[in-house]
């Protein structure tokens, strides 16, 4: 999937830690659609649920499509989490990078990578 979608995008794989035996909750990956705008989106190894991380410029749909496409034909069955649920603060949670009661659902299925695209 991570090369099918490099073939056509400039995408920045964020899962190299995973292969260099790190602890990550997703395989996370990056998609410029501009010189200093990214989409980012992640792939759970927790549940069967994603992420796309949108920058809000006009761009970005029919990237999310195909993004989403790609994610749903590769990994059958995985959904997207909405981002009202995805953003809800999960209380009573310490993560690396993330302080007690302010790690979001999004958060602790993707790690502190989802923020990093936060502007």
């Amino acid at each position: 999937m991570i090369d099918r979608l490099g073939a056509r995008y400039r995408l920045q794989n964020e899962s190299l830690n995973l292969f260099a035996g790190g602890i990550d909750p997703a395989y996370p990956a990056r998609i410029w659609l501009t010189d200093e705008t990214a989409l980012s989106f992640h792939v759970s190894l927790l549940g069967p649920y994603y992420g796309i991380h949108l920058p809000g410029i006009p761009e970005e749909e029919p990237v999310a499509l195909e993004i989403a496409q790609e994610i749903e034909a590769t990994y059958p069955g995985y959904q997207p989490i909405p981002p009202e649920l995805g953003n809800e603060v999960v209380p009573d949670v310490d993560m690396d990078g993330v302080s007690m009661g302010e790690a979001t659902i999004y958060v602790c299925l993707f790690s502190v990578v989802w923020t990093w695209v936060d502007p």
